[in-house]
């Protein structure tokens, strides 16, 4: 008969070995596992890179799906047309022709904020409605007033939408992939999304970007491997939607800052997308940064510019802090599709050295 002793060593040996099998399996199921937490002001971009990664690395929104999204464009529409003709009373701007001014009448009055997305989500646009939009959209009025933008709230897509109102408002209208990008439709809740990229599973956490939801993020810091923080670029002569008081690059400032010093982050790296880029250069055509930044002493040129707000937030975060900018358009598929390559190669490299800690 084996003695006691030899019997109790080789059964303390394979549960160690047992439990080394599941230690060593745990951690290869954490290496392929990475969880990213978009943060960021309302409008900076989250929810569209997440459509990226769809597009991308998911079923790339079939047309089921597509079909289903049709209310939230013609919401999109009818928010964009609502709040440029408010916005035209508040700047005493005049419509060019009285049958303008008649038609405005007939639209029905939307309060600013995010719940007005939702009234708006109609099935369709009808025919009265297109025409009349049609129309107030080429008042000269309407057209001062998408040119004052920054002095109120207006999503940049409104342009997008509103010059496509004929193919937008067809029977047969079927939203494309370029559609489903430039939706605009606040997040009001937390949204995961799971994707596989290059062998490793990616849950990204989206999480609503207003005011009033950012006390809410604590609760998702924990585990994180990366956190994803968007700006837009194009903020920085606009208010914000739920603070007509605050510029939005200021508040995105002061975001970066409050989250890079937040001690349950301590640890974790930033991925920073300076986003929107296409229309900041736009934009510099016309204003100069120092709306923003009086202190600004540079050229009014998109690198200059671009160097400068780069500037700004990485003299908000710890000295020991690593963060990874981009200069990003999260609309532009093929330029994501090179960006989210290089932010998966940040990813690896994070999610080894992370790893390596368990």
């Amino acid at each position: 008969m084996e003695p006691k002793k030899t019997k109790d060593l080789k059964e303390a040996f394979l549960r160690s070995r047992t439990i080394d099998a599941e230690l060593n399996e745990e951690r290869k199921k954490k290496q392929r596992e990475v969880q990213l937490l978009t943060l960021g002001s309302a409008g900076s971009g989250k929810s569209t890179f997440s459509k990226q990664l769809r597009v991308l690395y998911g079923d790339g929104f079939p047309e089921a799906e597509r079909i289903k999204l049709r209310p939230n464009v013609y919401s999109n529409v009818r928010v964009a047309i609502k709040r440029l003709v408010r916005a035209m009373d508040k700047l005493g701007l005049q419509f060019e022709k009285e049958e303008s001014k008649d038609l405005s009448e007939n639209l029905v009055s939307v309060e600013n904020g995010q719940h007005c997305y939702e009234l708006c989500a109609d099935d369709k646009l009808s025919l009265e409605e297109t025409v009349a939009i049609r129309e107030l959209w080429q008042d000269k009025g309407v057209q001062d007033a998408w040119e004052q933008r920054h002095l109120y709230h207006l999503a940049e897509s409104a342009k997008y939408f509103l010059d496509n109102i004929d193919q937008i408002s067809s029977e047969t209208y079927v939203p494309s992939v370029q559609d489903i990008l430039y939706i605009r439709l606040p997040t009001t809740a937390i949204e995961e999304h799971e994707f596989s990229v290059n062998g490793l599973t990616y849950r990204v956490i989206d999480v609503a970007g207003q005011k009033s939801q950012r006390k809410k993020w604590i609760h998702f810091f924990e585990g994180v491997t990366a956190v994803l923080f968007f700006t837009a670029l194009s903020g920085f002569n606009e208010l914000m939607d739920d603070d007509d008081k605050v510029n939005c690059l200021h508040d995105s400032l002061d975001l970066f800052r409050d989250l890079a010093y937040n001690k349950w982050l301590e640890q974790t790296d930033f991925i920073l997308f300076l986003n929107k880029h296409d229309l900041f250069v736009e934009k510099l055509k016309t204003t100069s940064i120092k709306s923003c930044f009086p202190h600004y002493d540079g050229p009014n040129t998109p690198e200059d510019c671009t160097d400068f707000i780069q500037g700004e937030f990485l003299k908000r975060k710890p000295v020991k802090k690593t963060v990874y900018p981009h200069i990003t358009c999260a609309t532009d598929t093929n330029l994501m599709k090179t960006i989210i390559s290089d932010v998966h190669n940040i990813i690896v490299d994070i999610n080894l050295r992370r790893v390596a800690l368990l």
